[in-house]
């Protein structure tokens, strides 16, 4: 297995068995939260507006922690705790000559949303003293709503690389795609083992109001098939949708829907979900998972 990160802090490396992921709340395959995405942008307002404080203790107050980033290339950095997170504005003042940054909202760009939470990409910039714009991309948020406050919890560059062709993107995501897939043929055999060795460490996974870490594959998350076979009289997943939408050289964001089925022939559960997957060396894995709320659940 490969794990490359960076855990700062305890932190609680429990996962839900994944037969037991608990009640799901029911949308429509095609809702949109409008309430949560405006609640979203007023929290990237405060995010931006803390930043250029310059201050740690500013920039926490807009965070919901453990707080992740995803820089790729298998690494995660995970500050478990407010006093565990420090984004380094010194350093980007002397390396960068680094003055503020700002975000174009009108680029803002939710890509899922529910009431609890809301996957989005903004575009933004960073400026020197005198004013000039020295750097502009785009990053992708996950954010949350705990304890009636929103916050951003997970953040990871959004922008492909400029020399990326057609074919080079067109073979990364080949590799990434695979990752799924060998994760649900797995999965769909029973194999604990061999869904454990489609993910890359330390692995994350959120649904509503909860989130979990595994440091590595000793931490989980272990499927237990016999659980579901008899809770749930589960028999198989499939993947209904499949689509990469942010692509670089070693991160992939793949769009998923996915549906569990009963032996004989009837769904009883879908869900949409975001599926980081990462190049650890030579190793394509699942990182990050996050699932939105159930478009069906007939689970008892």
């Amino acid at each position: 297995m490969h794990r490359m990160g960076v855990l700062r802090g305890a932190v609680a490396l429990a996962f839900l068995a994944q037969g037991a992921i608990g009640g799901a709340q029911v949308r429509d395959a095609d809702a949109r939260d409008a309430a949560a995405e405006a609640a979203a942008k007023q929290a990237l307002d405060a995010f931006i507006t803390e930043w250029n404080t310059a201050d740690d203790a500013n920039l926490r107050q807009a965070l919901h922690f453990p707080f992740v980033s995803v820089p790729g290339g298998g690494a995660l950095v995970i500050d478990s705790r407010p006093e565990d997170f420090s984004q380094g504005f010194d350093q980007m003042q002397a390396g960068e000559g680094w003055h503020r940054s700002s975000f174009d909202f009108d680029s803002y760009t939710v890509v899922k949303s529910s009431p609890d939470k809301v996957h989005a990409e903004i575009g933004f910039s960073r400026y020197r003293a005198d004013g000039t714009r020295y750097l502009s991309s785009r990053v992708f948020y996950i954010l949350t709503k705990r304890d009636d406050r929103w916050g951003v919890q997970l953040r990871t560059g959004a922008a492909s690389p400029a020399d990326l062709d057609t074919d080079e993107r067109a073979e990364i995501v080949s590799r990434a795609r695979q990752a799924v897939l060998d994760f649900f043929t797995a999965f769909n055999a029973g194999d604990a083992d061999g869904t454990l060795e489609t993910l890359n460490y330390p692995h994350i996974f959120m649904t509503a109001g909860r989130f979990a870490v595994a440091e590595d594959a000793g931490d989980g998350p272990r499927p237990n098939f016999d659980q579901m076979r008899q809770r749930e009289n589960w028999h198989m997943s499939t993947i209904d949708a499949l689509n990469a939408s942010i692509v670089t050289r070693n991160k992939v964001h793949m769009e998923l829907t996915f549906t569990r089925w009963h032996p004989n022939g009837t769904r009883y559960w879908t869900v949409p979900a975001l599926w980081i997957v990462t190049r650890a060396g030579e190793h394509w894995g699942i990182q990050v998972r996050s699932l939105m709320p159930a478009t069906f659940d007939a689970r008892q």
